[in-house]
């Protein structure tokens, strides 16, 4: 009668504590791994796209839809060298409720803009400097 006691007590540990630990964990990090993917592409793609290009918006747009809010500090596109700061809010259900992710990132554009590069946002146009010599 003592075994079936012990086998019930261990049985009851087990789905009361450790499968729910070990779910919690397995949950947390596939979520986890995919928020660091998405992150990473959408960062990616603003330093290709040389700002907030209407493929970055329509790509926002689409991550709303999977429970992501996405911002960005400069809402056009951006001259080069200049920074964007990237805000990331995702929130999950998990064993123990949902749970938020928060982080951001900074991206500095590498893409010069050319005028007219078929974009509807217009970026800022380069100063044109002239010099004259005595001769």
């Amino acid at each position: 009668m003592s075994n079936l006691k012990g086998a019930i007590l261990a049985m009851a540990l087990w789905v009361g504590v450790v499968f729910p630990f070990l779910l919690s964990i397995g949950i947390d990090s596939l979520q986890q791994r995919a928020y660091l993917s998405t992150t990473e592409r959408m960062a990616e793609l603003l330093r290709q796209e040389g700002g907030v290009s209407d493929q970055v918006i329509q790509v926002a747009n689409n991550l709303k839809g999977k429970g992501y809010i996405v911002t960005f500090s400069k809402p056009s596109l951006v001259q080069f060298g200049e920074e964007i700061v990237i805000r990331y809010q995702y929130e999950y259900q998990n064993v123990r409720g949902k749970q938020k992710l928060d982080t951001k990132n900074k991206v500095v554009i590498n893409k010069r803009i050319v005028a007219g590069g078929g974009s509807t946002t217009t970026p800022k146009q380069p100063q044109t400097y002239s010099v004259t010599t005595p001769e």
